[in-house]
């Protein structure tokens, strides 16, 4: 990772010329305009590219040094980053960040200034009471400020490389993003045969006396004129043992009288060509005697380095070229490495070659150079393509920037066809005349609007065999065919599930972190990432613990305040950006396409979400199985499955109890009745009410859901009201009647004992959208989301009775939130201590739930599954 700290201050200063306002509770960033001091330096760190999840003071404490800062005593420098308070007790309020310009100069985003503002750091310390502080600096890089860096007046020096994404969409194929970058002029001089003499032209403008220039305006040229990239520094060296890469460069009178011109000092007449007249340091004289040489075949003597065509062809290393061209060509009596001599002056990886960044400048008009936009898949950092975009004239960059030259010329509207299976970000990169590279990175990443695989995948209960494949980031697989001691999973609903076993540890090499994982184990499949690896030197043994793949949906987290208004869960989690990527399966049954999702998401993991999203229905969950890769359902689920659960039976749909029963009657966190709450959180939303669900209830003449009804609990609910009003939705979460929610069932359970919780719901209170007026039906929605949730908590808050029972080999086609039949020789004995309204409901049905499976094999691979049983379904979803 490479942080330009220019870049960092450059974001600061744009900052500053927007105009942002101090403010801890909205964006932090700039981006709606307001930002604080964490903020700021958060939002400038990540235009620099450091990638970093928006913290506080406190975090940077731990981020800086991730990204490579390590801490510093007094003198400061440009680039230095303070932060006031101690570790652990920095947070909000209690502390302050901002950057150093240079050993006393301050940028930091602050109350005083209501936004970023430039002062003296002794002097802020002490408004803040002198607090103990701690500098960092980022390690192996020089601090070389701009010139006017400390002025409080934005400049082209210390502006430049900033900018900003400000709008972006991406619908379909076609992507379309606006916004800015600005980098400055490079510094032209006069043409000339002195040495401070400058070059204009598609070759850029050069510093003469910077040999790192000279080569570039070299390759620049080579490009041009479609060299490859290997010959071209063959000639770069060449050239510079030569001339130092000085097109006007004359080689003093040899003994024979001749004298060698150029690039490449050729001594004799009849080599010169018209070389002679073109020996200026401009851009066409350096074209021509390049492209002198490439036309002139007639000196090139085939020794044993190689043809003409193939030192053009390029396909052998600089160095060997080097080599070619020297023996071939200037024919030396000695072989001498020019190669090494010139890696020693001029850093070749720094260079930059090719159509895509140099060669529009042929035809500039402007001096600005050549602004790209280059995409990159965020999975890999792979470049996935190259954009040429035409710089838009800004007027209002440059009202907010009088003093900036050159900046109005810095805006980006742009539209083009693209496509990608994963995630992408995408940067602007500016290659100016001279051939530097301004890289501006942005944190935006774009997801692809795409859905889920639409077949369902490979059948692995197909599979009679035992194999582990491990499978790298290349698509590579290798595989493991022994396991020590045997191997054990497990799967519940909503949960994602766990896999461990042992290897021997001459196999561990083929395992590395969250690598894809399948283990194949004789009709079934678990489908993992691996999360740890633990080697036993003494044992000579590795332990290896996977999670399942479900488990990488929350790799990726949902965009900020993402709204999702009345979709499906199909709509919504079948295609981007909630789904993981298009290689899932993702099923979802008829209730799922029932139940509507009205949530505003925010900076969620995808699997968090989709928990989140099913906690707020009464009868939804997800699971993933050992029949399929990649495989989500998400549903109400309950099916029955044609299995019987039995001591005895001989046909293929009994499945054998080989142990003991074992019951656990739980009695913990019961309640049944539930009152609902939301309180006012921020200016988007207003509090929650169950008023219109309960008009609802009263409209219909029965309970929303069966068994649930609403009641009015308490005609007092708000003391410090003076007045009762009547039934008007929008005032309702201001009158004065309080509404329970009742679980018959568990009442009659607890043998007509009332338990009373109060469930407190603000993240499904009404929102704004788009800054509309929140309507009396999205009230209404938002009431029947929290009743529906709140039902779903009561039913997971009854006493429970789960049975345990253990049977041999597990059928495929089972899992965990189906039904089966459960027949076992005392069951009504297991029950006797429950209420007569307990036994009349477990006696209606021997049905039920597989709430949870253990599936283990010995280390000769013989499989047992220990299933737990429910009557209901059930899960904790107190922290939702």
């Amino acid at each position: 990772m490479t942080i330009n700290m220019q870049t960092v201050i450059s974001n600061m200063r744009a900052l500053k010329s927007q105009g942002v306002t101090y403010s801890m509770s909205g964006s932090r960033t700039g981006s709606d305009g307001t930002a604080d001091c964490s903020g700021a330096v958060y939002a400038s760190l990540n235009a620099a590219g450091a990638n970093l999840s928006l913290g506080n003071t406190d975090s940077l404490f731990t981020d800086l040094p991730k990204i490579g800062f390590t801490k510093v005593e007094a003198p400061y420098a440009y680039g230095d980053v303070f932060i006031f308070g101690t570790q652990g007790q920095s947070s909000g309020g209690a502390g302050h960040t901002g950057i150093f310009l240079d050993a006393s100069q301050i940028i930091h985003c602050n109350s005083g200034d209501n936004g970023v503002g430039i002062g003296d750091f002794n002097t802020v310390r002490s408004y803040d009471g002198n607090p103990p502080f701690t500098v960092f600096r980022l390690a192996g890089q020089a601090q070389t400020p701009t010139e006017d860096a400390t002025s409080k007046t934005n400049t082209k020096e210390n502006m430049d490389n900033s900018g900003a994404i400000e709008e972006y969409s991406y619908i379909g194929n076609k992507l379309c993003i606006k916004g800015w970058h600005f980098s400055s002029i490079p510094t032209k001089s006069n043409s000339g045969d002195d040495n401070s003499g400058g070059s204009s032209g598609s070759g850029g403008s050069v510093d003469w006396n910077d040999v790192q220039s000279r080569a570039q305006f070299f390759v620049n040229v080579c490009s041009d004129l479609g060299i490859p990239k290997n010959t071209a520094l063959a000639l770069a060296a060449n050239a510079y043992a030569e001339s130092s890469l000085d097109p006007s460069a004359l080689e003093p009178m040899e003994a024979s009288g001749a004298q060698g011109h150029g690039y490449f000092q050729w001594s004799y007449q009849y080599n010169w060509g018209d070389v002679p007249n073109h020996m200026t340091r401009s851009y066409e004289d350096a074209k021509y005697q390049i492209n002198f040489a490439k036309t002139n075949s007639s000196q090139w003597i085939t020794n044993g380095y190689g043809s003409w065509a193939e030192f053009w062809k390029g396909t052998a290393s600089p160095s060997d070229l080097t080599m070619a061209w020297l023996m071939s060509w200037e024919r030396p009596a000695q072989p001498v490495d020019r190669w090494s001599q010139f890696t020693q002056v001029v850093n070749v990886d720094a260079l930059v070659f090719g159509n895509n960044t140099l060669t529009a400048l042929r035809d500039s008009s402007t001096s600005y150079g050549k602004e790209m936009l280059e995409i990159y898949d965020a999975t890999t950092d792979k470049l996935l393509k190259s954009v040429e975009v035409t710089l838009k004239k800004r007027s209002d960059i440059k009202e907010q920037n009088p003093d900036v030259e050159g900046v109005e010329w810095s805006g980006i509207d742009t539209c083009l066809t693209f496509e990608n299976s994963n995630p992408f970000y995408v940067q602007f990169v500016r290659v100016r005349a001279d051939g530097a590279r301004k890289v501006l990175n942005l944190q935006a990443l774009f997801f692809p609007h795409s859905s889920s695989r639409t077949t369902i995948g490979h059948d692995y209960s197909t599979n009679n065999d035992f194999l582990i494949i491990c499978t790298d980031k290349n698509g590579k697989s290798q595989y493991v065919k022994q396991i020590l001691g045997g191997m054990s999973w497990s799967i519940e609903g909503n949960e994602v599930p766990s896999c461990s076993f042992t290897i021997p540890i001459y196999d561990a090499d083929k395992f590395d972190g969250h690598m894809d994982c399948k283990v194949i184990v004789f009709n079934k499949v678990f489908d993992g990432i691996v999360k740890s690896i633990t080697l036993n030197k003494d044992d000579e043994t590795a332990s290896i613990e996977l999670d399942h793949k479900i488990s990488e949906w929350d790799y990726r987290q949902i965009p900020n305040n993402y709204t999702v208004k009345n979709e499906t869960f199909p709509s919504v989690f079948c295609q981007s950006p909630f789904l993981y990527s298009t290689d899932w399966y993702v099923n979802t049954d008829s209730q799922a396409h029932k139940e509507k999702i009205n949530y505003a998401f925010s900076r969620q993991g995808h699997l968090e979400a989709l928990t989140k999203a099913v906690s707020l229905t009464d009868s939804l969950w997800w699971r993933v199985g050992t029949r399929y890769d990649r495989f989500l359902e998400i549903g109400a689920f309950g099916e029955k499955k044609n299995y019987i659960l039995s001591e005895t039976g001989q046909t293929e749909r009994h499945l054998k109890i080989i142990g003991s029963v074992s019951i656990s009657k739980q009695f913990d966190n019961i309640f049944n009745v539930a009152t609902v709450y939301g309180e006012k959180s921020d200016s988007s939303q207003v509090s929650l009410t169950l008023r219109e669900a309960y008009l609802d209830q009263q409209q219909q003449g029965h309970d929303i859901i069966s068994g649930f009804p609403i009641v009015i609990l308490n005609p007092t609910a708000n003391r410090e009201q003076k007045n009762y009003y009547t039934n008007i939705t929008k005032i309702a979460s201001n009158n004065s009647l309080e509404y329970a929610i009742l679980d018959e069932f568990s009442i009659n359970l607890e043998q007509a004992k009332l338990i009373e919780k109060t469930i407190s719901m603000n993240d499904v209170a009404p929102f704004e959208e788009d800054g509309k007026t929140i309507s009396d039906e999205e009230r209404a929605k938002q009431s029947r989301i929290a009743y529906n949730a709140a039902v779903k908590r009561l039913k997971s808050a009854r006493r429970r009775d789960e049975i345990t029972v253990q049977i041999g080999e597990l059928p495929s086609d089972l899992n965990v939130l189906d039904k089966v039949y459960f027949d076992y020789h005392n069951s009504l004995e297991l029950f006797d201590k429950c209420s007569r309204y307990c036994k009349k409901i477990y006696e209606a049905s021997d049905d039920f739930y597989i709430t949870k499976i253990e599936t283990s094999f010995d280390e000769y691979l013989v499989e047992t599954n220990t299933i737990t049983l429910s009557k209901e379904l059930s899960r904790n979803d107190s922290n939702d």
